[in-house]
Parts: C-alpha cells; structure tokens; sequence
C-alpha cells in the first residue's frame, strides 16, 4: 500500500465533451469575459470621476460679478457680528447700543429689504 493518496491518472483523465456541452460552455466562456470587461470599464468609469472631482475639475464655479460698495444706516459703533448671502440678498446681525438687530440688504441696489430688531422680554401667548 502506498504513503501517498495519489489518483491513478488513467482513473481521472477527463472524457471529452460532447458538441452541445462544449457549444455551452464557450458561451457561457464568452459571457464571462464581457461580464468582466464590462465590469472593468465601469470600475474605471467610478475612479476617473472621482480621481477627476478630487483633483478639482467638478466643483461648482462662483461667478463673481462686479465688485460693489454698499452703504446700509447704522448707529454709531456699530458691529456686524456675522452675515449670509443667499440669492443676491445679504443679511447681517448687527449689534449698535440698542440691542442687536438683522438687516437685509439687496446686494445688486443696495437697498435696504428689511430690518429686524431683536429684543429680549416676556414672550407674548399666541392667540
């Protein structure tokens, strides 16, 4: 009795195909590979679009328009303790000696939309 669990090699010589087998499995051979190259080509699709939006290349652009100095009517001493633009209208909290207030401004006339000052008291009951 032999050490090793060799096969006899005449035992698993493998029997040829018959011609529909053989037919099937190039097809499914066939399917196989162009599964894998389509798959390959979208997986190189992802990383060029990320490698591309990583580099820069996909951000939004800010289209700056002309350049404008605007005047709003403040107390004097007045601070701008924050602001935001959205849609060409500036709006900035500002605190003066009365109290803090929010102004917004539209930012291609420069007129004033609307002011709103922020007080502090007893909340009145909603009728």
């Amino acid at each position: 009795m032999p050490l090793t669990n060799t096969p006899d090699p005449v035992e698993t010589a493998e029997k040829p195909l018959d011609p529909a087998s053989e037919r099937l499995q190039q097809r499914l051979t066939r399917l196989v590979r162009t599964s894998g190259f389509i798959m390959a080509l979208g997986l190189i699709a992802v990383f060029s679009v990320i490698l591309y939006r990583t580099i820069g290349g996909g951000g939004k652009t800010v289209r700056t328009g002309r350049e404008a100095d605007i005047t709003v009517p403040a107390a004097a001493g007045a601070q701008i303790l924050s602001s935001s633009l959205d849609n060409g209208a500036l709006a900035m909290v500002v605190e003066d000696g009365a109290g803090r207030s929010v102004v917004v401004v539209d930012v291609a006339s420069g007129a004033v939309l609307a002011r709103v000052r922020l007080v502090s008291g007893p909340v009145a009951p909603a009728p």
